[in-house]
């Protein structure tokens, strides 16, 4: 218990001395000292697209350094970006969103398609065994 050692009573004084941190023995971080690195530029690019309502698990498909820009390219469903961010001053200097195109499929890549041309099969196989055709 901290006391005052004139009036013997717990002043606001010194509790704010023992709450209050001391900066000569904290060491600071700021973001300015950390690295800025692919990794940040991804979360970056996530944060941002999250912001401009594009919601979802973005898939980091591509990060490049292309002198002081990082190039950060993420898909989601069928939706990619492209977003260029300044690895000096972190700022994001230009993205582009893009629909992919339908994806393809098969003709018989299709589970009813199989199993109706299967269904079909039988019958015929069935009715010709039974000397229908």
């Amino acid at each position: 218990m901290i006391r005052n050692t004139v009036s013997g009573f717990i002043t606001l004084k010194n509790v704010e001395a023992l709450i209050s941190p001391r900066e000569d023995s904290m060491s600071t971080i700021t973001s300015e000292t950390l690295p800025f690195d692919a990794e940040s530029a991804t979360t970056m690019t996530a944060d941002f697209l999250k912001r401009l309502g594009y919601k979802g698990n973005w898939l980091p498909m591509k990060v490049s350094l292309e002198g002081e820009l990082y190039i950060v390219e993420m898909m989601f469903q069928r939706k990619t970006a492209k977003v260029q961010i300044n690895s000096k001053t972190k700022e994001i200097k230009e993205y582009e969103l893009q629909e992919g195109e339908a994806p393809q499929t098969s003709f018989f890549k299709s589970k009813g398609l199989i199993f109706l041309v299967a269904a079909i099969s039988i019958v015929a196989l069935v009715a010709k065994l039974i000397g229908i055709f």
